[in-house]
């Protein structure tokens, strides 16, 4: 009887679970499109709007790629993979010759305050003009964000005939 009773009880939990789901997972997603848009525009923020690319070739950590609407730059969105907590997303924008001008975490399972120092560095060297060799490799979270940045790279030289 106690089985049964639990079974019963896991059934109904289960079926509340996947009726919440259903109706909170469109909020959820419009949330999400909403923060992608508000990251792409505060990468190129003089970018009149963004147009999604559909482009073959790209190396796989590369999820999308937009271009802006008045041809102030390009935006990579990469799942960067191997790093310590394991994935994490990041928003890389390059500007209309090709030069990096920024990317950022969009989310990460990285040990907290120590992701953010190593994301941190490789920013500082960007904005420096050092193409991301400010981080030294040596942990599997730089080596990844080092990676997904070479991916960035790789993406743009596979789109940039296409970009207008």
């Amino acid at each position: 009887m106690p089985i049964l009773v639990l079974s019963v009880i896991c059934l109904i939990m289960s079926g509340a679970l996947a009726l919440t789901n259903h109706f909170t997972w469109p909020v959820v997603e419009e949330a999400a499109a909403e923060r992608a848009e508000a990251a792409r525009a505060e990468m190129i923020p003089e970018a009149d709007g963004f147009i999604l690319l559909e482009t073959d070739g790209l190396p796989k950590t590369v999820t999308e790629v937009y271009n802006t609407a008045n041809g102030t730059g390009v935006i990579f969105m990469v799942t960067a993979t191997g790093g310590y907590g394991g994935e994490f997303s990041l928003i890389i924008g390059f500007g209309p010759d090709g030069t990096i001008i920024g990317s950022n975490v969009l989310a990460d399972k990285e040990t907290k305050g120590f992701g953010d120092r190593v994301f941190a560095a490789v920013n500082e060297a960007e904005a420096k003009g050092e193409r991301f060799d400010g981080v030294a490799g040596a942990t599997v979270t730089s080596k990844a964000y080092r990676r997904a940045i070479e991916d960035a790279l790789e993406a743009y030289e596979t789109v940039k005939g296409a970009l207008s």
